[in-house]
């Protein structure tokens, strides 16, 4: 008994001792490895620091849609202000090689533990990104509702219109993530609606609610599909004394649009269908005219750019300050449209209706707004914006109160409206 008793006990001396050498080597190993781990993280670091600086800059990152920083320029009053440091991390940072692989990993990421939203951005069902609705700010709404009155007053016997067309998340309301919150814009519209004066509002809401199983918004880009435009057009024409026509040939010029809402979001999963309507029985020809590049065109479209990320520019190459689209319709009437990128696939299904068709976007535009109403001897007026859009821009009220400055200055200088113009004439 005693025998096996001193045959299993170690002494304790010696037992504490190889506890501590284990110990020992233990955290010996776990600081090698430790330091290791920090010798690789380093090198990994150090070596994308070195492919940043020698790899070529972007100017711009296509998958993102927007000009990226470039290197800035070392000076002594940049380095005291901190403007350089803030430089170098702007630069850096869009400037990181793998930039665009890095987004897209983070978002999947995000997507595996269940966020259904980045940035401004809701990630919707079957694939659909979905643009944040702006809300009314009255700040913004209530001036401009005020310039649009007083600037439709000055010309009471022209027919004045004016349409917003909702946001996505607004009308595809299965699309959007359970429980995200979401402005009720379709009531803000109406708001807006009742505060326009003598101006006719033309409500879309009701036909895009209608159609919201059908292809009518991108999945993702913010803009409304042609086919959405179409629908808008045909509830539009119904009080704008127009015969709309009911059959189009229709062209699909892209299949692999990945627009806005991908660039914001980093979500590459879906593409969308890019599609340009032609009304059929009409023989209506027509040109357009840039007045801002100089140029002229025989066509709306510019195939050219279904070669660069957004396939939307290929409805007149994307905005400008004015465009003057002039037709053979021979109809007498003369349309001049306020408007945001929603307008660009909308004119395709207005060339049958009017002689001229004159696009101001307020966004860009500086010039005198009165001297485009004579001379181009409009007959029609219409305000075609996103809800977005015109919740959140300034603009059109600059543009507008301009104009009006300019007519209570000048007051010989109001149109006369004559018999023929008011019945349609020019």
């Amino acid at each position: 008994m005693n025998e096996t008793t001193t045959q299993n006990t170690t002494p304790r001396p010696r037992r504490q001792r190889v506890k501590r050498d284990a110990a020992y080597y233990y955290n010996r190993s776990r600081q090698f490895h430790n330091a290791l781990l920090m010798f690789v993280l380093a090198l990994i670091v150090l070596l994308f620091a070195l492919l940043n600086v020698l790899h070529r800059d972007r100017d711009v990152s296509e998958s993102e849609n927007r000009k990226l920083a470039q290197r800035p320029k070392f000076s002594a009053s940049a380095l005291l202000d901190g403007s350089y440091f803030s430089g170098v991390t702007a630069w850096f940072n869009d400037q990181f090689i793998g930039r665009d692989a890095w987004i897209t990993w983070n978002l999947d990421g995000q997507k595996l533990i269940g966020r259904r939203e980045t940035g401004d951005v809701y990630l919707g069902r079957k694939g659909y990104l979905l643009k944040k609705p702006v809300s009314m700010d009255a700040a913004v709404v209530d001036p401009k509702t005020e310039a649009i009155r007083s600037f439709a007053a000055a010309y009471p016997d022209m027919r004045i219109y004016f349409t917003l067309a909702p946001s996505a998340a607004t009308i595809l309301t299965d699309k959007v993530p359970r429980n995200a919150p979401v402005a009720d814009q379709l009531d803000q519209i109406q708001s807006i609606y009742t505060r326009l004066g003598t101006v006719t509002p033309l409500d879309i809401t009701t036909t895009l609610q209608r159609h919201k199983d059908e292809y009518i918004y991108y999945k993702t880009d913010h803009h409304w599909t042609s086919l959405g435009a179409r629908y808008a057009f045909e509830a539009m024409a119904l009080n704008m004394d127009i015969s709309a026509v009911s059959e189009y040939d229709v062209h699909t010029v892209s299949t692999t649009f990945q627009g806005t809402q991908s660039s914001e979001s980093g979500d590459r999963s879906a593409k969308d269908t890019v599609q340009v309507y032609t009304p059929k029985d009409t023989d209506i020809s027509y040109y357009v005219n840039y007045p801002s590049l100089q140029e002229k065109s025989a066509s709306m479209y510019k195939r050219e750019c279904l070669n660069v990320k957004d396939h939307y520019t290929v409805f007149f190459g994307g905005n400008y300050p004015m465009v003057e689209l002039y037709t053979t319709a021979n109809t007498g009437r003369s349309l001049l449209i306020f408007k945001d990128s929603y307008a660009n696939c909308f004119i395709q299904f207005l060339t049958p209706y009017f002689d001229k068709i004159i696009m101001i976007d307020p966004r860009y535009y500086y010039d005198d707004l009165t001297s485009v109403v004579t001379t181009q001897g409009i007959t029609d007026m219409l305000f075609l914006y996103s809800a977005d859009t015109f919740m959140a821009d300034t603009s059109l009220t600059d543009v507008l109160n301009s104009a009006i400055t300019t007519l209570s200055a000048e007051p010989t200088s109001l149109p006369a409206v004559t018999d023929d113009a008011a019945e349609g004439g020019e």
